[in-house]
């Protein structure tokens, strides 16, 4: 494999990561949460984009993929609650999937980035917050630290980390 090559394979993480942090950042403040949830929705594409250059076109996530996209539509029409329950579960499928398989893909440890996102900004929206250990990006802050330790812990013992850098087994 050339560097070329292998640089591709991070691109559609890159894309994500860049585009969404900069639709985050440019959002006015009354639209942040719709904007964070559009940074999740280009991540969602771009995931589907990295696993077809990392392995071929994924037709078993096609079912995941469109029902991802639909929840998300939905959300954006509930507003702030329903954007709220879908950072919830999508940082509990990410948990969940990250923890159970390693996370092989550079998106698997941004996309959670942007749902704990999602979570805060909707927790100081709706006005779920108290001082101390459930101010607003304490408790997401915690809850990423403790997921991707655990998933670089995970992926290690997995030995999923040649996965990630592109070589092929």
């Amino acid at each position: 494999m050339n560097w070329l090559s292998e640089f591709y394979r991070y691109v559609p993480a890159i894309v994500a990561g860049f585009a969404g942090s900069l639709l985050i950042w440019s959002a006015p403040s009354n639209r942040k949460i719709h904007f964070t949830l559009t940074a999740t929705a280009l991540g969602l594409i771009c995931m589907e984009w990295e696993y077809w250059v990392a392995m071929g076109f994924p037709v078993s996530e096609v079912p995941f993929f469109l029902v991802s996209i639909f929840l998300t539509i939905i959300a954006l029409f509930m507003g702030a609650l329903g954007c709220f329950c879908l950072g919830i579960c999508g940082l509990l499928l990410f948990t969940y999937v990250n923890v159970r398989y390693g996370a092989p893909f550079l998106l698997d440890y941004i996309l959670p980035v942007f749902y704990a996102l999602l979570i805060g900004l909707c927790r100081k929206r709706l006005k779920f917050w108290r001082p101390g250990i459930l101010e607003v990006g304490y408790l997401e802050a915690i809850w990423l630290l403790c997921l991707n330790s655990v998933v670089i812990w995970r992926t290690i013992i997995l030995g999923k980390w040649w996965w990630i850098l592109g070589h092929a087994r």
